[in-house]
């Protein structure tokens, strides 16, 4: 199974990162990282690699739009739109994630519902035909949107509970809280950490912190 992540000029890390840590550890995966060209490509908070141009991933199972201070940019690339539309047409699910739904938005297949980003980019949002929702997470058909960081990997736990069912889940929480507990004996501070273990080390990125359950309250969705 083939999971695609967007990256363009501007890209955050923090956002890839929510996506990723996820799905690099759900079995039978191949990330790509899919873009104009490949190599490197700068955003806040570090570099991303593309794999592939869009060419070359026609069909993903996956596509992931993280956010970035590049979205506006990104929202005129008619290459990327259009390579968004076609796996859409494909793919079993497309999430966006903060300002990535402004790329989303941009390519008509929101089909103007209102849809979850940062709060910053509202009026950027409505500029291509959707409001913003006050939700944390709206499901528009089979594209999710989200408002960022924290709620980018509850969608991507909620993505592999319907892809892959609640084992797969439990095996990602459990890989993640090993990671931390390894990054906590090392003294440098775990990167995941359960709620409910109130005692433990906070992580390095505070907006990253695996949940104990996937939490959707509320949760909006737009059938299609």
């Amino acid at each position: 199974m083939r999971v695609a992540i967007a990256l363009y000029p501007g890209v955050s890390a923090d956002e890839c990162e929510a996506f990723t840590l996820v799905f690099d550890r759900l079995e039978g995966i191949e990330l790509v990282g899919v873009g104009s060209r490949v190599g490197i490509v700068e955003g806040p908070g570090g570099a991303q690699r593309i794999d592939a141009v869009y060419a070359d991933v026609r069909a993903p199972d996956v596509v992931l739009v993280p956010g970035g201070i590049g979205c506006a940019r990104a929202a005129v690339d008619e290459e990327l739109l259009a390579w968004l539309r076609s796996s859409a047409e494909r793919c079993r699910w497309m999430a966006a994630s903060s300002t990535g739904t402004v790329i989303v938005a941009a390519t008509g297949l929101l089909d103007n519902h209102a849809a979850a980003t940062h709060w910053l980019a509202s009026d950027l949002l409505a500029s291509y035909g959707s409001a913003t929702s006050s939700e944390r997470i709206v499901e528009i058909g089979r594209i999710i949107t989200c408002e960022g960081r924290i709620t980018a990997m509850h969608v991507a736990l909620l993505v592999t509970l319907r892809l892959a069912g609640p084992d797969a889940v439990r095996s990602i929480r459990e890989q993640l809280e090993e990671v931390g507990e390894r990054r906590g004996s090392s003294g440098s501070g775990p990167w995941f950490r359960r709620r409910r273990r109130r005692d433990a080390p906070k992580p390095l990125n505070r907006e990253l912190n695996a949940p104990d359950v996937i939490e959707f309250d509320p949760i909006t969705v737009h059938p299609r």
